[in-house]
């Protein structure tokens, strides 16, 4: 006895070729999946203190700071830390950014194994 594997019976209410489009419901057989938008990602961000400034994410975790020296010290710096890492400038704009490389490359450093 031979089977026929092109004639399938007819069930009733369905025609060939239905069970494909029943198997991915909400999608027409053309269409191309729309792409998914990703959440935007905010860099961090420079919050303003009084004598000190802190540089924080978008969660608002402290990443670093800078801090004027204490009053009637001389010279005048400002002392910045992040992670690890300490030093002194003698700018605002110089210790902002030696914050902000120092975050950086924590970001970007690879793990050794």
């Amino acid at each position: 006895m031979q089977l026929d594997f092109n004639r399938a019976p007819l069930t009733s209410g369905t025609t060939p070729g239905t069970e494909r489009v029943r198997q991915s419901p909400g999608k027409s057989a053309g269409s191309a999946a729309s792409p998914r938008r990703r959440k935007k990602v905010e860099p961090p961000h420079w919050e303003r203190g009084y004598r000190s400034h802190y540089y924080r994410n978008d969660r608002g975790e402290k990443l670093g700071e800078v801090r004027l020296s204490d009053r009637g010290e001389l010279p005048v710096v400002y002392r910045w830390a992040a992670g690890n890492y300490s030093g002194a400038e003698g700018s605002l704009v110089h210790a902002r950014a030696r914050v902000e490389e120092t975050v950086g490359f924590g970001m970007r450093q690879l793990s050794l194994f």
